[in-house]
């Protein structure tokens, strides 16, 4: 990313801790789904409403929503507060919180699908429980890193009011 190499040494562990929360966070409530919508199945599926590539779907949105909004609105309250310093303008992007994370959440979630419905199929026709949660919760450690990465680089440029 290019805004990276105006980074002060505040801001990257600024965004480390961001990065590590949103992953963590990510992580625990991905686990705690693949019980809820799945239970403890011996085996899953990959193809079919009940599938590891249609759960890909309510998964990859709500992680990238929640990794763009929360630390969006944390940033920029912490920038006002004068906690941390406001990087030089970046990409435009909207300034409301929830539109902006809409319009990451949306086009990870579509890409996340497509990518599920092309990869996955490729390793089984179903997976054990034991390498669902694993997956699932890798996934969504590394998806909420990568999202909350981009959402506060570009809170840390908005203007302050915003």
């Amino acid at each position: 990313m290019e805004a990276h190499r105006y980074l002060s040494d505040a801001h990257r562990r600024y965004l480390r801790i961001e990065m590590t929360v949103a992953a963590a966070i990510s992580a625990v409530l991905s686990i705690v789904f693949v019980l809820l919508v799945f239970g403890a199945p011996a085996f899953v599926p990959m193809r079919g409403w009940n599938g590891l590539i249609v759960d890909a779907a309510p998964q990859s949105l709500m992680i990238a929503l929640m990794s763009s909004l929360v630390p969006t609105w944390l940033t920029r309250r912490r920038r006002t507060a004068g906690a941390i310093a406001p990087l030089s303008a970046g990409r435009s992007w909207p300034r409301p919180a929830l539109v902006r994370s809409l319009c990451i959440a949306v086009p990870v979630a579509v890409v996340a699908v497509l990518a599920h419905a092309i990869l996955l199929p490729l390793t089984g026709e179903r997976w054990s429980f034991v390498a669902v949660l694993s997956f699932k919760a890798i996934y969504g450690a590394l998806l909420g890193a990568v999202v909350a990465r981009v959402a506060v680089t570009a809170a840390l440029a908005d203007p302050v009011d915003a």
